[in-house]
């Protein structure tokens, strides 16, 4: 018998009907997923930043081979046959007529705290971390009062120098003082912008600055401040910052913004970590319309544009003379 070709997502293959055993085909069982600039399935847990990865990602499922062609998606009907459906992306202001610096609204204006969801991931993940905190106590620490231990390792960003006695205090250490940044596919960090696709460059990038080594993390009131990555991206009407800071702890997070002023403060890892940072935000949001939705692995801010105009950068230009006059 002829051989038939296999519909199985992530298969490809073409097999004999009459020899069709139960564990023939590897293949996904899931959808693709596109989130966040990754692709992936939402069988399994792989994701890349790769296009022709993504597509030869084998199977993580076995099964009998399928000759049955997947159902193609409905396309939405329409009241009129004949009506054509036009679907526009957000509207590009105009470079060379930027919004006038009067209409601006100011900085200074009264902040709105915003609307605060916790998603069940999040709760699932506080539930654990509580039951796991009679565990932490008992744990070992790394150094103990002023002694710091042979194999330390530095703390500063992009250092991988090691505790070797106190001639190790007399190193220069080299070293990032910037915020990773993860956006459109591409890494860098925020003090010198050497932009790379290839997350092992990004990790191995020699520091820009010259310091001293920090053997042992500072710490402040409430824990320890910390930098995240965040990303964002915008819809038509809405613009979505991204900060990954695991297991947040909604009590003691606030997330507030006026018009044009973002102010974020996120308590996370368990209480250990703190995240804090201002926008100032390229356009005009509605504050009263945005919310916030916090994660197991993140915290979604949800920002609503005052207008369906799509945004060139999600902050304001340090070097635009407008954005320095606000902020004063």
């Amino acid at each position: 018998m002829a051989e038939v070709q296999c519909y199985n997502k992530g298969c490809g293959q073409k097999f004999d009907p009459q020899n069709n055993p139960d564990d023939a085909c590897t293949f996904h069982p899931g959808q693709p997923v596109f989130h966040d600039a990754l692709k992936g399935w939402s069988c399994c847990d792989k994701r890349s930043t790769d296009f022709t990865m993504f597509l030869n990602y084998p199977g993580c499922t076995k099964g009998a081979h399928s000759n049955v062609k997947p159902v193609e998606p409905q396309k939405p009907k329409t009241e009129n046959p004949g009506e054509v459906v036009v679907v526009q992306a957000p509207k590009q202001r105009d470079p060379i007529k930027p919004r006038n610096a009067n209409d601006r609204p100011s900085v200074d204006e009264p902040m709105t705290k915003l609307k605060l969801t916790v998603g069940a991931t999040l709760k699932s993940a506080l539930e654990k971390l509580t039951l796991q905190a009679n565990d932490d106590k008992d744990s070992a620490v790394e150094t103990t009062g002023n002694t710091i231990k042979i194999g330390t390792s530095c703390t500063n960003n992009s250092c991988k120098c090691t505790y070797q006695g106190e001639a190790s205090d007399t190193e220069t250490c080299t070293y990032h003082p910037g915020v990773p940044i993860f956006h459109e596919g591409m890494k860098f960090w925020s003090c010198c912008l050497r932009k790379t696709s290839d997350f092992d460059s990004f990790l191995n990038q020699v520091g820009c600055e010259m310091g001293t080594h920090r053997w042992i993390k500072p710490q402040t009131e409430g824990g320890e401040k910390k930098a995240c990555r965040f990303d964002w991206h915008q819809t038509g009407p809405i613009v979505c910052l991204s900060v990954f800071a695991k297991v947040a702890n909604p009590d003691f997070s606030h997330i507030e913004a006026n018009k044009v002023f973002l102010r974020v403060h996120i308590v996370f890892d368990g209480g250990k970590s703190i995240f804090e940072k201002e926008f100032v935000l390229r356009d005009v949001i509605d504050p009263a319309r945005s919310s916030v939705k916090m994660l197991g692995t993140k915290v979604e801010i949800n920002l609503r544009k005052a207008e369906n105009f799509s945004w060139p950068s999600l902050e304001m230009p340090k070097t635009d003379k407008s954005a320095e006059d606000e902020s004063k």
